[in-house]
């Protein structure tokens, strides 16, 4: 092995990776240990170390110092798994059996497991004695050496040196995460550090600490101690890793740094290496659509025109949602997946003596903050489409023949999908448990009722059903009642940064309302136009009474004439001519022109087919209603 021959080797980093894929996430420590045994095969295979067929075993001869590469070093390393793994299957038997037997197989399997880690702690030293291995795979090595064997003296009940172990390699660890060059480095220390602060919380109980539940305290107390003891290179590896963490932040460039995530002013915590990895590509995915966002926000049509460029940019940005939202997806299928594991009782430290509280209630509430996430993008591209298609329009043309019946009854589409997240958004913890954040969400869901309800009202008149759009508006504006009640209720004035995707302010709630009552208005000038009335346009209008309302005057007498009775003045008596006189078919008897009563009922053939000619030639100026109301019906 020349000296320029750098190996690389990520112990924690394969560990992690090989765990969580296969059967520890639940605690499977069977199909883990087939695992190993698989890998460890596939292993001596490439590397021609597999033992021959015979019956006498012949050991195989020391691999030379030059040929040891990567290869090699995962074989120590599985082997040592793979032990480790077969040994937590026989304290699950033990716990369940009470057989003394499987503990004794148990401690001979951890004892092989911490043979095997010794070996490569010992090949990965003379590595990076000859500056062959970098200061941070040597650290990630003698830590995984330490935990081993700190685990290893708990189960025997061995607290003193089982806890200075363990403090060591937390210590390490925390190292680690400081000079970590990337965020998903230090996502990988962090996993483990939650997975060793219950066991030392264990044995500082056990040792009867007064302060057990301070793991930082007894870190610092316990580690200065034994550092030299247990990590006698730790010194240099910690000048190894400042120097490589020096050059490894001059490459690592700002994609593989996670930004600080924020919920109401409080970090969110990201331990996880695949949910950070998740994330990293949705703040890529966040940042590709920051440069395709207008200065202007999306919102529900309040906009005035739009120009055919900006119509463009928004349908851009409509695509460019598809990226954020995919990463998302996966973030929330990672965050999920977490969540149930810790529900299960697994996705933490397999060998714990128990899962943290604090660390199940990160776990879920990353998961609640990624749901609302990828919610919030779906509002806000839903959002976005309900602008690109209303095209900013504030209100329909007057002339409903230029408007495309299809538009409206899509919008109200789109509004349920945006309903729809944010009902779902309401029922999230991390919503739930703030005050602001669910008064805001609520003021949503009303103001997106209200909008809703005004183009459920303009599909309703498109149909020439009034009674219903008139209906829908009026509820409109008690759900605006409703978002400003919401909207009051909150601490601070202005849209919080968890409210950020969907601004929302009295302006807004303004400008809608004014909105809705110009569509009630117009909606009921056309019904009256429907029923028969005539409205102009114009201050000077003046509206048409409709023949509906002459019906009362053409069965009543007017009490006009009494008056003048009763007031002496003389009453102006018109006589009915012709045979209107009589009403045919009664048998009342009368005198007209001196006709007798049987000369009237001589004449009646003839009125009535006089009286018949003088309908059948009004009948065409009748309107539509004329037939629902009988004879009564324009009788003057």
């Amino acid at each position: 092995m020349t000296s320029q021959t750098v190996v690389s080797f990520r112990a924690l980093l394969l560990v992690d990776k090989e765990r969580s894929s296969y059967g520890l996430r639940y605690n499977d420590f069977e199909r883990y240990r087939k695992h190993c045994a698989n890998r460890v095969h596939r292993l001596r295979s490439s590397l021609k170390m597999t033992h021959g067929k015979g019956k006498d075993f012949k050991p195989l001869p020391p691999i030379a110092p030059e040929k040891i590469n990567g290869s090699y070093l995962q074989l120590l390393l599985f082997e040592s798994e793979r032990a480790w793994a077969y040994a937590q299957e026989l304290m699950e038997l033990y716990a369940k059996s009470n057989d003394s037997s499987d503990r004794r197989r148990a401690m001979g399997r951890i004892r092989r497991a911490q043979s095997w880690a010794h070996q490569l702690v010992e090949t990965c030293t003379s590595l990076f004695t000859a500056s062959n291995l970098s200061g941070q795979d040597m650290a990630e090595v003698i830590i995984y050496e330490l935990l081993l064997r700190g685990r290893f003296q708990r189960v025997r009940e061995e607290y003193d040196t089982g806890v200075a172990s363990l403090s060591v390699a937390r210590s390490m660890l925390d190292e680690l995460t400081a000079q970590a060059p990337t965020s998903h480095d230090q996502a990988i220390a962090s996993v483990f550090i939650d997975d060793i602060a219950p066991e030392i919380r264990y044995c500082a109980h056990e040792l009867g600490h007064k302060r057990a539940y301070d793991i930082d305290a007894i870190v610092k107390e316990v580690a200065p101690r034994n550092r030299s003891k247990l990590a006698p290179l730790y010194e240099k590896i910690t000048e190894a890793m400042a120097k490589e963490g020096g050059r490894a932040s001059g490459v690592a460039g700002k994609a593989d740094k996670l930004s600080r995530l924020e919920w109401e002013g409080e970090s969110v915590p990201l331990r996880n290496p695949e949910l950070v990895d998740a994330f990293l590509k949705v703040e890529a995915a966040s940042a590709k659509l920051t440069g395709t966002q207008d200065a202007q926000q999306p919102q529900q049509g309040q906009g005035g025109q739009q120009s055919s460029k900006q119509n463009a940019k928004s349908k851009k940005r409509v695509t460019a949602f598809d990226g954020i939202l995919q990463a998302l997806s996966d973030a929330e299928t990672i965050a999920r997946k977490l969540s149930e594991a810790k529900r299960l009782g697994g996705g933490g430290a397999p060998t714990s003596t128990g899962g943290t509280t604090e660390k199940e209630r990160d776990v879920h509430f990353v998961h609640s903050f990624t749901t609302y996430q990828l919610l919030a993008r779906r509002t806000q591209r839903d959002l976005l489409l309900i602008d690109v298609l209303v095209g900013g329009q504030t209100t329909p043309p007057p002339s409903q023949e230029k408007e495309d019946p299809r538009v409206n009854p899509a919008v109200v589409k789109l509004y349920d999908t945006v309903l729809q997240n944010l009902n779902q958004m309401r029922t999230l913890t991390v919503v739930d448990e703030s005050t602001d954040v669910a008064a805001a969400t609520d003021a949503r869901i009303a103001f997106i009722r209200a909008a809703r309800c005004l183009y459920m009202a303009r599909t309703y008149a498109s149909l020439k059903r009034y009674a219903e759009a008139v209906s829908l508006t009026q509820t409109a504006q008690v759900r605006l009642r409703e978002a400003r009640f919401q909207l009051s209720l909150l601490s601070s004035q202005g849209d919080a940064p968890e409210t950020e995707y969907f601004p929302l302010s009295e302006e807004a709630i303004q400008r809608l309302e004014v909105r809705i009552v110009q569509e009630e208005k117009r909606m009921k000038m056309d019904w009256f136009a429907l029923n028969g009335g005539s409205v102009k346009d114009g201050v000077e209008g003046k509206g048409k009474k409709p023949l509906f309302y002459d019906i009362a005057f053409n069965s009543i007498e007017d009490p006009l004439n009494k008056v003048k009775r009763r007031a002496g003045r003389a009453v102006e008596v018109k006589k009915p001519a012709g045979p209107s006189a009589a009403r045919p078919g009664l048998g009342i008897a009368t005198k007209t022109d001196g006709k007798t009563k049987s000369q009237a009922q001589v004449d009646e053939p003839a009125a009535l087919g006089q009286g018949a000619e003088d309908k059948a030639a009004e009948a065409p100026q009748r309107s539509v209603l004329g037939s629902l109301l009988g004879g009564w019906w324009g009788r003057r």
